[in-house]
């Protein structure tokens, strides 16, 4: 027994030891952390705090809030050009929390399937599939992650031309393989494939994948590859097994935060890393968003309150709860990429129905949308999206995926009388910071 909370209580430390400096450069013995029980992978698996997260990086890129030339200032470097869509965002001996969080994310996942794999105790039983499934789901969305940042679309002719360092094994010294978008979509779409098959449909803890999170997954990853009749029948799937979606009028706009976290159109619970970014009173949404919103939508004040500093719109429905930021998946994601993906094959009447079921929850005195040409039902799905999906971490892939599909796609940003545009496909891949290329390297 002792020697069982020895090794949880030294495991429970890698999760620190992932983000701190100098971790990689030590790359301690891996037998000195892991646990070896099935009972100690179940807890490995239960470190939401830390499997949650996801980028900011993607967030600050997005064009969905704007700050003032004053505060960028105030911004750490990456920071600053990462809002600039500079693609050389890191300096030189500089680290990037996110990398390190997604490959830490990515060990956990291995480390976990190996001792399953390896544990004679771990024969095939409903309990070990269950973690194998979880796991696999928590390696497929960290590598996911990875691929939006910095991979170029599975669209882009320099698809074959970049790749990026990702470790599938629990040996931290093995040699890491170099991968595409190509390679590291298919190896994402076998992890949730096989997922779907160990996991529950749903799990008692929405910090649990089970089986609608992989569902949920795999639509996200063929959406982002155009696989629109795949991204609508996985989306279908998660709908016709969940539960429902909150009915807006239902909620009082007038508290500071009105959604309650882990609500029932939460389908899997996940936040963005920790930063001030979103909180300074002067990061406002943009007009252009904020006035896709009509006065009948209840998104309008349920989502935002006025700043009494710059009298601009300021972000408050995350489905946290709280000020942290949301960035799971709902059900309401789901509806709209059923929708959009119907729409784009010609399914208008379909896609329509999936948009009216949602929009009958999000509006008062809601009118349907009837009758309308593929090009209007696509505009209408694409605006929903938008209104949706605000602050949830999902724009940054959206408008990647948006520009292999209209290159005239494009951005802006003012910062000290000098604008900055986003517009070349070069800008939607990061560079890996040189000093983890390095440490990979060693």
């Amino acid at each position: 027994m002792k020697t069982t909370i020895i090794k949880i209580a030294l495991f429970g430390s890698l999760f620190t030891l992932l983000s701190c400096e100098g971790f990689l450069d030590e790359k301690p013995q891996k037998s000195l952390l892991v646990p070896e029980s099935v009972q100690e992978v179940r807890a490995l698996l239960d470190g939401y705090n830390y499997l949650s997260l996801t980028p900011l990086t993607s967030f600050i890129m997005s064009d969905e809030w704007k700050t003032t030339s004053q505060d960028w200032q105030s911004f750490d470097p990456w920071q600053q050009n990462a809002y600039l869509w500079k693609r050389n965002v890191f300096e030189p001996q500089e680290r990037s929390s996110d990398y390190q969080t997604l490959h830490g994310q990515l060990f956990i996942a291995n480390t976990a399937l190996d001792i399953l794999n390896r544990n004679p105790e771990a024969q095939a039983s409903s309990e070990v599939n269950e973690l194998r499934g979880e796991a696999l789901t928590i390696r497929a969305r960290a590598c996911f992650d990875l691929a939006l940042l910095f991979l170029p679309g599975p669209q882009s002719n320099r698809a074959d031309q970049i790749t990026i360092p990702i470790n599938l094994t629990p040996d931290i010294n093995a040699p890491l393989e170099m991968l595409g978008i190509p390679e590291l979509l298919e190896w994402i779409e076998e992890d949730l494939e096989t997922a779907v098959e160990y996991l529950p449909t749903e799990s008692e803890f929405k910090t649990r994948p089970d089986k609608l999170t992989a569902m949920a997954l795999l639509s996200r990853v063929h959406l982002y590859q155009q696989n629109w009749d795949e991204a609508r029948d996985a989306a279908a799937y998660v709908i016709q097994n969940g539960q429902r979606l909150l009915d807006y009028s239902e909620l009082n706009p007038a508290m500071l935060y009105p959604f309650e976290p882990f609500n029932q159109e939460t389908v899997f619970f996940q936040q963005m890393q920790t930063s001030v970014i979103p909180l300074r009173p002067s990061t406002n949404v943009v007009e252009e968003l904020y006035e896709l919103y009509d006065e009948n939508d209840l998104r309008k004040t349920l989502f935002f309150r006025i700043s009494p500093t710059t009298s601009g719109p300021i972000f408050k429905g995350s489905y946290t709860g709280g000020f942290r930021l949301f960035s799971g998946i709902t059900l309401s994601e789901m509806y709209l990429t059923a929708a959009e993906s119907a729409i784009r094959t010609g399914q208008i009447q379909e896609g329509l129905e999936w948009l009216n079921q949602l929009g009958e929850n999000r509006y008062s005195n809601f009118q349907p949308w009837q009758n309308l040409s593929q090009e209007e039902a696509l505009e209408e799905a694409l605006k929903e999206r938008r209104r949706e999906m605000v602050y949830r971490n999902m724009r940054w892939m959206d408008m990647k995926r948006t520009k292999y599909l209209d290159p005239s796609f494009q951005a802006e940003r003012e910062i000290d009388g000098t604008v900055y545009t986003l517009n070349e496909e070069e800008q939607f891949v990061m560079e890996i910071p040189p000093y983890e290329v390095e440490l990979g390297m060693n």
